[in-house]
């Protein structure tokens, strides 16, 4: 909260940065610095470092922790005494929990590494609000400099990792606090007694290593908490869902000490446990209770309104928070999403279709069977039909794993933004890779019915709400087919319901083909418009070198001057009207040809992007991207072989991560983008910042490309869609542009099963993003 403490503290930091800044000590170590090389004494450019160190050894005097005055003292040995009147270091002094709070708001964050835990920065803002305040004795696996315990009183602090910085903390909320240093033993903090605390903080979202499991973790907090003690264990979605965490599951499920679970913005769950029985317990999605400033922190005050909120009619549609019975909770699922918003009556999925579990490795395969592979799926049910003659052979020189299956069938791909389905009504024999789902209909079901209920809006959104992992690693909760519920029709309807979901697609198709030729119209008389201008002025000066012509008896020479009060020659409107012949040209050919792009192919997202910087560099912008050219690759370096078996997986030069498009095509999809950020966004000619960032990811579905610029914003009140339009861009000379570069985008991205979105951030470093979202190559 900005108090007036606060904000004078803040002048007083301020005051000292800029002062310091323009000492000649500090210019000579910042003219130091090179891309590979790192000054001795950086400290001296710690500012905020400086100041910490400083205050915290006037305000704690001779009772000074060993350990921050060691963790500070060489960026204390670079403060400038004097920049700041004593009354003013006083002030800060005084002042000391504003000072901290500011401090530890704007100091630079460095990773440090070797620690076991993680610090609970998303969410240790929650921390007084979900403890009972009659908890003293609390244990704090890594500080989150101090933050989880700002708010809690008469605590006896014992904290892990990031004790400096939680020292500082203690001191201005008048604290006790130890250091824990775990002794030797065989036990996971086998030298904490039982039941020593009264709660334990612990986030663990980015796994324990190889040395520690997350049982022995648990077990070992469940240890050392008194009984009605309480347990903040935060985790990964992934490792909530998957087998990592059977046994805490059971645990809450059997123990009944489960109080609250909470999804937060990173999708991480924070699970409260209170070690006593419970009758009830509470969930919270917390998803989209992110501070507008840092999407990374919750926002503690929309959360406390979405609690007094909970039961009024406002939430009944869109509930955030809920208490449950513990006689409902499913040990399978700790998501607050599966108790808020999966339907409560229904047939699940396990009653009338059979998963295919059985793998087969491809040495065990023929060369002439078929694979099904995720370019024949499809989140379109009408696009969704495959006839197994027409699918590939299988790759036989690498070593894969597939579901050999005897259809009809159908088949499933996840990633937890979407689904897409494949299905075959065919009694024909097929492979499909161990990575997809194979759902075989039960006596009574339609293949053609059970793919339309998956691609249904509930069924999908419960199957993405289950999905945990990234890129090709996402995958379904186990047994997920009993969690997943729907409405089960009698044969008869089966066949409307089949009916139905072809005409919503067809409706669907329609609508986007209406809108497409009623922009392509649009774009037509734009080009229409600016042709009729070109040969206008084509017209018109050709009309000039005739009168030039008659004045000079037929006999023109390049230097004639084409009248008395024009300065141009008969030379340069000769080379003008070239130009314009060209440009007429041009527009004539789009208006009648369509462009082939060619053949979808695999194509490696980083080596495309390097490439295309290299030949599309400009003289008013820079490429930038995340990685370091030549260090970091993304295809392998060696040939890779499988552990088990020892037989070969990859090819060096290969890579697991491919786009499946036509390569001209995206060059054009770049061409425009970068020309709409040209003509749109660079426009200030004052600057030499301007650059584009290009990027890359996969979600197991789609590679996800993001090409930002950090030009003019668009208009706060603009609807990103209308960039999309045909007509929106104006810039018709320019190369991609020709008034549709946006539309353009849209259009080819749709032709090829991909699809674009623009995403405006006027608040951020780059404002403007267009992120592609194309299929992925499959790998086998």
């Amino acid at each position: 909260m900005r108090t007036q403490q606060y904000m004078q503290v803040e002048s007083i930091v301020v005051k000292y940065e800029t002062l310091a800044s323009n000492t000649e000590a500090v210019k000579k170590t910042e003219n130091s610095f090179t891309d590979f090389f790192v000054p001795n004494d950086c400290m001296r450019l710690m500012f905020m470092d400086q100041l910490i160190g400083r205050i915290y050894q006037l305000r704690a005097g001779t009772s000074a922790n060993p350990d921050v005055v060691k963790e500070y003292s060489e960026a204390a040995s670079f403060y400038i005494k004097g920049l700041l009147l004593e009354d003013e270091e006083q002030f800060l002094v005084d002042n000391f929990d504003s000072f901290v709070d500011y401090a530890f708001d704007h100091s630079n964050t460095v990773v440090t590494l070797g620690q076991r835990f993680d610090k609970p920065s998303e969410w240790s803002c929650l921390v007084p609000y979900l403890l009972d305040h009659s908890s003293r004795k609390v244990f704090i696996a890594h500080s989150d400099d101090g933050r989880e315990f700002v708010g809690l009183k008469d605590c006896d602090l014992t904290v892990e990792g990031g004790f400096e910085n939680a020292v500082i903390r203690a001191l201005a909320c008048s604290q006790s606090i130890h250091a824990y240093k775990e002794q030797n033993s065989v036990q996971f903090w086998g030298d904490l007694e039982d039941g020593l605390f009264d709660a334990v903080v612990i986030d663990v979202s980015s796994g324990l290593g190889d040395r520690l499991s997350l049982e022995e973790c648990f077990n070992a907090c469940c240890r050392i908490v008194r009984n009605g003690g309480e347990i903040l264990f935060c985790l990964s979605r992934k490792a909530v869902m998957s087998e990592e965490s059977a046994t805490l599951r059971y645990y809450a499920s059997c123990e009944r000490t489960l109080q609250e679970i909470i999804q937060l913005p990173s999708g991480n769950v924070l699970l409260h446990f209170v070690k006593k029985e419970h009758d009830t317990f509470c969930v919270c999605d917390a998803t989209h209770l992110a501070r507008r400033s840092n999407e990374r922190v919750v926002d503690v005050e929309a959360f406390l309104k979405e609690i007094r909120m909970a039961d009024m009619p406002e939430r009944d549609k869109h509930p955030i928070i809920r208490r449950y019975s513990y006689d409902i909770l499913n040990e399978g699922v700790l998501l607050p999403a599966y108790y808020l918003y999966f339907p409560e009556i229904g047939v699940p999925f396990s009653k009338f279709v059979k998963i295919e579990s059985n793998p087969v490795l491809s040495d065990e395969c023929v060369s002439e069977e078929k694979v099904v592979t995720i370019n024949h799926l499809s989140t379109t049910f009408t696009k969704s039909s495959f006839t197994v003659v027409e699918l590939p052979n299988i790759n036989s020189d690498r070593l894969r794993r597939y579901y050999r299956v005897n259809g009809p069938a159908v088949v499933l791909a996840v990633s937890e933004q979407d689904i897409a389905i494949g299905y075959t009504t065919e009694c024909t024999s097929f492979l499909v890779p161990y990575n997809l789902y194979v759902l075989k209909p039960q006596a009574g079901i339609d293949t053609r019915y059970l793919a339309s209920k998956l691609l249904s809006q509930s069924v999908r959104d419960q199957l993405i709400r289950l999905v945990y992992g990234k890129g090709i690693s996402a995958k379904l909760v186990s047994n997920w087919s009993n969690f997943v519920l729907t409405e089960l029709h009698s044969e008869e309807k089966q066949q409307t319901f089949i009916q139905e979901t072809i005409l919503r697609d067809f409706a669907t198709q329609e609508s986007y083909a209406a809108m497409q030729e009623k922009g392509f119209k649009h774009a037509i008389r734009l080009r229409k418009h600016a042709l009729s201008q070109n040969i206008s002025a084509f017209d018109s000066l050709f009309g000039s070198l005739e009168y030039c012509m008659k004045e000079h008896k037929g006999h023109l020479k390049a230097e004639d001057q084409l009248s008395p009060v024009s300065p141009m020659t008969v030379g340069e409107a000769i080379s003008i009207l070239r130009s314009d012949l060209d440009i007429i040209c041009n527009r004539v050919t789009h208006l009648t040809d369509d462009q082939n792009w060619g053949a979808c192919e695999a194509i490696e997202p980083q080596q495309f992007i390097e490439n295309y910087e290299q030949e599309h560099r400009g003289t008013d912008f820079r490429f930038i991207h995340p990685w370091m050219d030549g260090s970091e690759t993304n295809c392998f370096e060696k040939d890779i072989f499988d552990k088990a078996t020892g037989k070969l997986l990859f090819h060096q030069g290969e890579s697991m991560n491919a786009a499946w498009f036509p390569k001209k095509a995206l060059q054009q999809v770049f061409d425009n983008i970068v020309s709409n950020a040209r003509e749109h966004g660079f426009t200030d000619k004052s600057r030499n910042d301007y650059a584009i960032q290009s990027s890359w990811t996969t979600d197991g579905l789609n590679m996800l490309i993001k090409v930002s610029n950090n030009g003019i914003p668009l208009s706060a009140d603009l609807d990103t869609d209308l960039v999309l339009e045909y007509g929106y861009t104006t810039a018709l000379n320019q190369k991609g542009h020709g008034g549709i570069g946006g539309g353009e985008i849209a259009e080819i991205m749709h032709r090829y099963g991909g699809k674009v979105d623009v995403v405006s951030t006027p608040d951020k470093e780059f404002t403007v993003t267009y992120v592609l979202t194309i299929p992925l190559a499959s790998i086998y």
